[in-house]
């Protein structure tokens, strides 16, 4: 159980040094200071006017994000493909 535990540590290391998690997680941190495009946001979010929405899409900071939310999803792919293979290669037969 020990080896488990140590094994999950290893991989949440692992994860935190990737380079798309540092990337959003900095993204995340810029968009919190960005009082105008949290403005937009919540604006979108009572209006869902499709002109705020171009605005908001039209942000750098916020395709930044959106790219990186992309290549994380791509890296969530992955891990669960390898872990699948792993799944089933540990199947009784």
């Amino acid at each position: 159980m020990e080896e488990l535990l140590e094994k999950i540590d290893n991989l949440k290391t692992a994860l935190n040094n990737e380079e798309v998690i540092i990337r959003i997680n900095k993204l995340n941190k810029e968009i919190e200071k960005n009082k105008d495009l949290l403005k937009l946001i919540d604006e979108y979010k009572i209006s869902n006017k499709e002109s705020i929405k171009k605005e908001i899409y039209n942000n750098e900071l916020f395709k930044k994000y959106k790219e990186s939310e992309t290549d994380l999803n791509l890296l969530i792919m992955s891990i669960n493909t390898k872990l699948k293979e792993i799944n089933n290669g540990r199947k009784c037969q």
